[in-house]
């Protein structure tokens, strides 16, 4: 039985056609297709993105244990590294994985003393595409992810 519906088109009561689900399908795969390329190239930068958060946390919490602990505390990075080392009072503590297809650039250290001060540095992260983001620390403690212009420059 077929009826005149809401927007003026004829609707069948009894529901889908095999050839509207086939139909329906069809154009299902294509939009699939034709997007996925471009959800696997968003992958990497969001890896990045997320990398440099997850160093701004770790950077924060280190920094919020120093002062609750009254002893230095250390974030220790080494260029071309997956991974970067957490170090207390100068004595290894935990060493931490960055995500699959995510560099450091630069080798250094940034320390936080008990009072929450730290020695300014920047971490600078690199993905497979060469995209970059720095997780910027201040003599004063500010911890900030930024995106520079290219991976040799600061931001």
């Amino acid at each position: 039985m077929v009826g005149r519906g809401r927007g003026g088109f004829f609707v069948s009561k009894r529901g889908l056609t095999l050839l509207e689900i086939i139909g329906g399908l069809a154009l299902f795969s294509i939009l699939t297709a034709v997007a996925l390329p471009g959800l696997t190239t968003l992958l990497p930068a969001y890896r990045l993105r997320s990398s440099a958060r997850q160093l701004q946390s770790e950077l924060h919490k280190i920094k919020m244990q120093a002062v609750s602990e009254n002893v230095g505390f250390q974030l220790s990075f080494e260029e071309g590294a997956a991974d970067y080392s957490i170090l207390r009072d100068n004595s290894p503590w935990t060493t931490k994985p960055l995500p699959e297809g995510i560099e450091i650039l630069k080798t250094g250290r940034i320390s936080f003393s008990p009072h929450g001060t730290a020695g300014g540095d920047r971490v600078r992260l690199r993905n497979a595409q060469s995209a970059c983001r720095q997780v910027v620390v201040s003599s004063t403690g500010r911890i900030r992810v930024c995106k520079p212009a290219n991976c040799n420059e600061t931001c």
